[in-house]
């Protein structure tokens, strides 16, 4: 197992405990690792931690400190359901990625996970439209008195991408430091369209 990623996880987790016990935790809104771990984790960590791992550790830690209700409304679920379809595309990837597709993966997964989040929080949303300039207001400007959303989106873009290089870090270093059990993640990787 590579132990530098899986400290990174652990913290990662120890974190979101810490920021949910801690309503007044405002630091650097929508930073977050989730995205990283599901995608780049997946990709990164062997077959022995399943990809299913990611949202089953978010889902857990938010029913023991959320509690039932909250942590399983409409909005949350279909959290949970991104991460997991999420990280199941990653693990179909696994060895197959260097860091540059890695990268754009994780970007993507990111733009797509927004778009489906936001779309969800504009149908459930009473206060949100129900139009085309409803739906936009819920990917640009959000709610009045709130911050606007495509902000949550930058800072979400910005974790995504800075947890995802230090995983790829953390697992390349690793890699050249035992240099026997481990490859490191090569800058490009193999043609991923192969036939099967």
């Amino acid at each position: 197992m590579p132990w530098v990623p899986l400290s990174l996880i652990s913290c990662a987790l120890v974190l979101r405990w810490l920021k949910l016990e801690s309503p007044g935790m405002t630091l650097l809104p929508n930073f977050s690792p989730w995205m990283a771990l599901a995608f780049t984790g997946t990709l990164v960590l062997p077959r022995a931690l399943p990809w299913f791992v990611w949202p089953l550790a978010l889902l857990g830690i938010n029913l023991a400190v959320l509690g039932f209700a909250s942590a399983m409304d409409v909005q949350s679920i279909t959290i949970y359901v991104m991460y997991a379809l999420i990280a199941f595309i990653a693990a179909h990837f696994r060895q197959r990625l260097g860091v540059v597709q890695a990268l754009l993966g994780v970007l993507v997964s990111g733009v797509v996970f927004y778009l489906v989040t936001n779309t969800a929080s504009w149908i459930v949303e009473p206060a949100y439209a129900k139009s085309i300039s409803g739906w936009l207001q819920a990917l640009t400007t959000g709610l009045p008195g709130y911050a606007p959303t495509w902000s949550f989106f930058r800072a979400s873009l910005l974790s995504d991408l800075g947890f995802s290089a230090l995983l790829i870090f953390a697992f390349n270093a690793e890699a050249r430091a035992r240099a026997t059990a481990l490859s490191p993640m090569p800058w490009t990787g193999p043609a991923i369209l192969t036939s099967h």
